[in-house]
């Protein structure tokens, strides 16, 4: 029989993103209030990525930018984010999904923009070495994961 992998908020790791550590930071001020918590890495899952991230008022998710190899998948979870993307801006509450299809070239992020905090859960494919990501907005090449 094999082992079942159980977790919980309580004992998930959460990672304060630190801009600071980077050695060439684009808008580090973006980044300092992104907290992220790990859950498929915590259970063992590593053929997607399931992630529990918060954004502090003020705070970006990302880069603006997309996938050539993996899909992603956002449900907000509580709080209110808004999605800017190549056809414009969206704001979402709890309860709203996003998806983005690999290779559909529509570079995004999630801007907090409100005055609390707002969490939302990051789903996507995980395929080491065989995503290309692209950041239109940046004078970035192509990165390849």
């Amino acid at each position: 029989m094999s082992k079942v992998n159980i977790s919980s908020d309580e004992l998930t790791p959460t990672t304060t993103f630190d801009p600071d550590t980077l050695a060439n930071p684009i808008n580090p001020d973006w980044f300092r209030g992104v907290h992220e918590a790990r859950l498929a890495k915590e259970v063992g899952i590593d053929q997607f990525g399931v992630n529990k991230v918060t954004l502090d008022p003020g705070s970006y998710s990302a880069l603006r930018h997309w996938h050539e190899g993996e899909d992603e998948f956002i449900l907000i979870l509580n709080g209110e984010l808004t999605l800017i993307e190549d056809t414009g801006e969206h704001v979402l509450h709890q309860g709203s999904t996003v998806g983005f299809p690999a290779g559909v070239p529509n570079a995004h992020h999630l801007a907090n923009r409100s005055a609390y905090p707002a969490t939302y859960l990051a789903v996507g494919t995980r395929l080491p070495a065989k995503d290309v990501i692209h950041y239109p907005d940046n004078n970035l090449k192509p990165v390849t994961r």
